[in-house]
Protein backbone atom coordinates (compact mmCIF):
# COMPACT_ATOMS: atom_id res chain seq x y z
CA UNK A 1 0.00 0.00 0.00
CA UNK A 2 2.44 2.26 0.75
CA UNK A 3 4.27 1.88 -2.91
CA UNK A 4 1.22 2.29 -4.52
CA UNK A 5 0.44 5.68 -2.07
CA UNK A 6 3.94 7.03 -3.37
CA UNK A 7 3.16 6.41 -6.87
CA UNK A 8 -0.07 7.71 -6.80
CA UNK A 9 1.32 10.95 -5.12
CA UNK A 10 4.25 11.05 -7.64
CA UNK A 11 1.69 11.16 -10.26
CA UNK A 12 -0.80 13.90 -8.69
CA UNK A 13 2.49 16.11 -8.66
CA UNK A 14 3.23 15.67 -11.53
CA UNK A 15 -0.27 16.09 -13.04
CA UNK A 16 -1.47 18.80 -10.74
CA UNK A 17 2.15 20.74 -9.91
CA UNK A 18 1.93 23.13 -6.50
CA UNK A 19 0.56 26.42 -7.49
CA UNK A 20 2.71 29.66 -5.84
CA UNK A 21 0.13 30.77 -3.85
CA UNK A 22 0.04 27.30 -1.79
CA UNK A 23 3.65 27.43 -1.77
CA UNK A 24 3.40 30.30 0.18
CA UNK A 25 0.99 29.42 2.44
CA UNK A 26 3.19 26.67 3.74
CA UNK A 27 6.10 29.04 4.45
CA UNK A 28 3.67 31.09 6.72
CA UNK A 29 2.49 30.49 10.06
CA UNK A 30 -1.02 29.21 11.07
CA UNK A 31 -2.06 32.80 12.39
CA UNK A 32 -0.64 34.70 9.16
CA UNK A 33 -2.79 32.20 7.08
CA UNK A 34 -5.90 33.05 9.38
CA UNK A 35 -5.95 36.40 8.56
CA UNK A 36 -5.51 35.75 4.71
CA UNK A 37 -8.41 32.89 3.68
CA UNK A 38 -11.84 34.01 4.30
CA UNK A 39 -14.33 33.15 7.02
CA UNK A 40 -17.43 30.78 6.28
CA UNK A 41 -20.85 31.94 6.78
CA UNK A 42 -22.09 30.64 10.20
CA UNK A 43 -23.55 27.06 9.84
CA UNK A 44 -27.02 26.93 10.99
CA UNK A 45 -26.61 24.56 13.88
CA UNK A 46 -25.14 25.70 17.18
CA UNK A 47 -23.29 22.69 17.35
CA UNK A 48 -21.44 23.15 14.09
CA UNK A 49 -18.44 25.01 13.36
CA UNK A 50 -16.55 25.90 10.19
CA UNK A 51 -13.84 27.84 9.85
CA UNK A 52 -13.42 29.16 6.01
CA UNK A 53 -15.39 29.90 2.56
CA UNK A 54 -15.03 26.43 0.59
CA UNK A 55 -16.89 28.90 -2.28
CA UNK A 56 -13.43 30.66 -2.00
CA UNK A 57 -10.54 29.12 -4.79
CA UNK A 58 -7.90 29.46 -2.37
CA UNK A 59 -9.82 28.24 0.42
CA UNK A 60 -10.15 25.14 -2.26
CA UNK A 61 -6.91 24.83 -3.34
CA UNK A 62 -5.96 24.34 0.25
CA UNK A 63 -8.74 21.65 1.15
CA UNK A 64 -7.53 19.74 -2.39
CA UNK A 65 -3.65 20.03 -1.29
CA UNK A 66 -4.29 18.21 1.87
CA UNK A 67 -6.90 15.94 0.55
CA UNK A 68 -5.09 14.24 -3.11
CA UNK A 69 -1.02 15.51 -1.99
CA UNK A 70 -1.59 14.76 1.66
CA UNK A 71 -0.03 17.90 2.19
CA UNK A 72 1.30 17.46 5.39
CA UNK A 73 2.85 20.79 5.98
CA UNK A 74 -0.82 22.91 5.27
CA UNK A 75 -2.39 20.32 7.58
CA UNK A 76 0.20 21.17 10.08
CA UNK A 77 -0.81 24.91 9.54
CA UNK A 78 -4.50 24.52 9.44
CA UNK A 79 -4.07 22.02 12.45
CA UNK A 80 -2.41 24.79 14.31
CA UNK A 81 -5.72 26.70 13.70
CA UNK A 82 -8.36 24.60 14.72
CA UNK A 83 -6.81 24.02 17.83
CA UNK A 84 -6.39 27.72 18.68
CA UNK A 85 -10.63 27.73 17.96
CA UNK A 86 -10.90 24.66 20.04
CA UNK A 87 -9.39 26.30 22.63
CA UNK A 88 -11.60 29.13 22.89
CA UNK A 89 -14.79 26.88 22.08
CA UNK A 90 -13.52 24.21 24.83
CA UNK A 91 -13.31 26.93 27.50
CA UNK A 92 -16.48 28.46 26.81
CA UNK A 93 -19.00 25.06 26.79
CA UNK A 94 -16.74 23.31 29.43
CA UNK A 95 -18.43 26.25 31.08
CA UNK A 96 -21.98 26.64 30.31
CA UNK A 97 -22.57 23.06 28.50
CA UNK A 98 -20.44 20.85 30.91
CA UNK A 99 -17.87 19.44 27.41
CA UNK A 100 -15.66 17.55 29.41
CA UNK A 101 -12.98 15.07 28.70
CA UNK A 102 -13.89 15.47 25.10
CA UNK A 103 -12.24 13.16 22.57
CA UNK A 104 -11.07 14.16 18.91
CA UNK A 105 -12.69 12.18 15.94
CA UNK A 106 -11.67 12.30 12.71
CA UNK A 107 -14.29 11.44 10.19
CA UNK A 108 -13.47 8.08 8.33
CA UNK A 109 -13.25 7.60 4.67
CA UNK A 110 -13.59 3.93 3.93
CA UNK A 111 -11.10 1.44 2.95
CA UNK A 112 -11.86 1.91 -0.75
CA UNK A 113 -10.98 5.38 -0.61
CA UNK A 114 -7.84 5.24 1.88
CA UNK A 115 -6.35 3.02 -0.49
CA UNK A 116 -6.59 5.13 -3.31
CA UNK A 117 -5.56 8.10 -1.85
CA UNK A 118 -2.87 6.10 0.56
CA UNK A 119 -3.95 8.46 3.37
CA UNK A 120 -7.01 10.28 5.25
CA UNK A 121 -6.74 13.86 4.58
CA UNK A 122 -8.64 14.71 7.79
CA UNK A 123 -6.36 12.07 9.81
CA UNK A 124 -3.71 14.69 8.76
CA UNK A 125 -4.97 17.53 10.09
CA UNK A 126 -6.57 15.66 13.35
CA UNK A 127 -2.97 14.70 14.37
CA UNK A 128 -1.40 18.04 14.36
CA UNK A 129 -4.38 19.25 16.74
CA UNK A 130 -3.90 16.16 19.46
CA UNK A 131 -0.26 17.29 19.65
CA UNK A 132 -1.45 20.85 20.69
CA UNK A 133 -3.88 19.88 22.86
CA UNK A 134 -1.23 17.34 24.39
CA UNK A 135 -3.07 14.86 27.14
CA UNK A 136 -6.14 16.99 27.24
CA UNK A 137 -7.72 15.87 24.68
CA UNK A 138 -8.45 12.38 24.20
CA UNK A 139 -7.62 11.50 20.10
CA UNK A 140 -9.33 7.98 18.66
CA UNK A 141 -8.77 8.00 15.21
CA UNK A 142 -10.05 4.36 14.52
CA UNK A 143 -13.38 3.81 16.70
CA UNK A 144 -15.76 5.32 14.17
CA UNK A 145 -15.49 4.13 10.73
CA UNK A 146 -17.18 3.95 7.19
CA UNK A 147 -17.74 0.04 6.74
CA UNK A 148 -19.35 0.33 3.23
CA UNK A 149 -17.64 2.69 0.61
CA UNK A 150 -20.12 5.36 -0.92
CA UNK A 151 -19.74 7.44 -3.80
CA UNK A 152 -18.23 11.40 -3.49
CA UNK A 153 -21.03 13.66 -1.86
CA UNK A 154 -20.29 15.90 -5.03
CA UNK A 155 -21.78 13.37 -7.18
CA UNK A 156 -25.37 14.09 -5.75
CA UNK A 157 -27.76 16.94 -6.46
CA UNK A 158 -29.55 17.67 -3.48
CA UNK A 159 -28.96 17.01 0.29
CA UNK A 160 -32.13 14.06 0.53
CA UNK A 161 -29.67 12.23 -2.31
CA UNK A 162 -26.28 13.23 -0.20
CA UNK A 163 -28.39 11.92 2.86
CA UNK A 164 -29.75 8.18 1.07
CA UNK A 165 -26.31 7.95 -0.29
CA UNK A 166 -24.71 7.75 3.30
CA UNK A 167 -27.22 5.83 5.47
CA UNK A 168 -25.89 3.59 7.29
CA UNK A 169 -22.70 3.83 6.17
CA UNK A 170 -21.02 4.50 9.45
CA UNK A 171 -20.61 2.65 13.00
CA UNK A 172 -18.56 2.97 16.47
CA UNK A 173 -16.48 -0.51 16.40
CA UNK A 174 -16.48 -0.40 20.40
CA UNK A 175 -19.42 1.41 22.16
CA UNK A 176 -18.08 1.89 25.28
CA UNK A 177 -14.97 4.25 23.90
CA UNK A 178 -17.42 6.85 23.32
CA UNK A 179 -20.31 5.80 25.99
CA UNK A 180 -21.34 9.21 27.69
CA UNK A 181 -18.50 11.03 26.12
CA UNK A 182 -18.35 14.38 24.68
CA UNK A 183 -17.07 14.34 20.94
CA UNK A 184 -15.40 16.90 18.36
CA UNK A 185 -16.46 15.45 15.05
CA UNK A 186 -13.88 16.68 12.86
CA UNK A 187 -13.76 16.96 8.78
CA UNK A 188 -12.58 18.85 5.88
CA UNK A 189 -15.47 20.22 4.20
CA UNK A 190 -19.32 20.02 4.89
CA UNK A 191 -21.89 21.13 2.27
CA UNK A 192 -25.54 20.06 3.34
CA UNK A 193 -24.46 18.77 6.61
CA UNK A 194 -25.51 14.90 5.96
CA UNK A 195 -22.03 13.51 6.49
CA UNK A 196 -21.84 14.77 9.53
CA UNK A 197 -25.51 13.51 10.45
CA UNK A 198 -24.66 10.10 9.74
CA UNK A 199 -21.58 10.39 11.92
CA UNK A 200 -23.79 11.38 15.01
CA UNK A 201 -26.19 9.17 14.13
CA UNK A 202 -23.26 6.08 14.77
CA UNK A 203 -22.29 8.18 17.67
CA UNK A 204 -25.01 8.85 19.32
CA UNK A 205 -26.23 5.30 19.36
CA UNK A 206 -23.20 3.82 20.54
CA UNK A 207 -23.85 6.49 23.57
CA UNK A 208 -21.52 9.13 23.09
CA UNK A 209 -22.83 12.33 24.83
CA UNK A 210 -22.48 15.90 23.12
CA UNK A 211 -21.16 16.03 19.77
CA UNK A 212 -19.68 19.09 18.43
CA UNK A 213 -19.14 19.20 14.55
CA UNK A 214 -16.25 21.25 13.34
CA UNK A 215 -15.36 21.62 9.63
CA UNK A 216 -12.07 23.27 7.95
CA UNK A 217 -14.88 24.68 5.06
CA UNK A 218 -18.02 25.17 4.58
Amino acid sequence: MRIFSRILSACVNFLFSKGEKIIELENLSSEEILKILPPADEPKSANTIALFDYSHPLVREVIWSIKYRGDKMLANKIGGIVADILEQELAERELYENFQRPILIPMPVSDKRRFERGWNQVELVAENVKKRFEDRLKYLPNQLVKHHHTESQTQTSSKSERQKNLNGSMRVLSPKSVESRSIILLDDVTTTGSTFAEARRALKEAGAGRVLCFAIAH
